[in-house]
């Protein structure tokens, strides 16, 4: 039935959404000074590799989320295994950012600037991939399909413009997309 698809989707996608939302509430109430995660190098074309909102603490606070997750389910679900599952969901979901800031950096974005609809999406993605390329998903017993990765895309594509929304409205976020 959709509603435990749904429900199902959530949970699997859950440490993602969690681990991409940290960052910028670190930024905004723990880190004043963060470190970019480039160091300030440039590629080859010239630009920043991601640029100065990407930093070492913001990925890192995102994996941490990701990994704690995992291990509230651990210790609901007695199978310490997805402690595992949220670290690497986390790791994905921020790599997954990475990638798409590395992107916009290619197209002379302005960091912040939108994206759409890869900003929405780009931590399922990345998520997505290390879930599936580990086998985490097996060894929790909740295979991710392809139904499942697609449901998460419509969700976070959905989700992310109204948790922005939000976040821009409590002083977190410095635009509303």
């Amino acid at each position: 039935d959709f509603a435990e698809h749904l429900l199902r989707v959530v949970m699997m996608y859950l440490p993602a959404m969690v681990s991409n939302a940290v960052p910028l509430i670190c930024r905004r109430y723990l880190f004043k000074n963060p470190h970019p995660i480039d160091f300030g190098i440039n590629f080859r074309d010239g630009k920043r590799l991601f640029g100065d909102n990407k930093s070492i603490e913001g990925f890192l606070s995102g994996v941490v989320a990701g990994t704690l997750i995992g291990l509230a389910y651990g210790h609901y679900m007695h199978s310490y295994v997805w402690i595992t599952y949220g670290l690497l969901s986390g790791l994905g979901a921020m790599s997954g950012d990475l990638l798409n800031s590395f992107v916009k950096r290619r197209l002379s974005m302005k960091p912040g600037q939108p994206f759409i609809p890869f900003d929405q999406i780009s931590f399922v993605i990345g998520a997505s991939i290390l879930i599936k390329a580990s086998g985490i998903d097996l060894a929790v017993n909740h295979e991710l399909s392809f139904t499942d990765f697609l449901t998460g895309l419509l969700l976070a594509g959905m989700l992310h413009p109204l948790t922005n929304y939000v976040a821009y409205l409590v002083g977190i976020k410095e635009t509303p997309l």
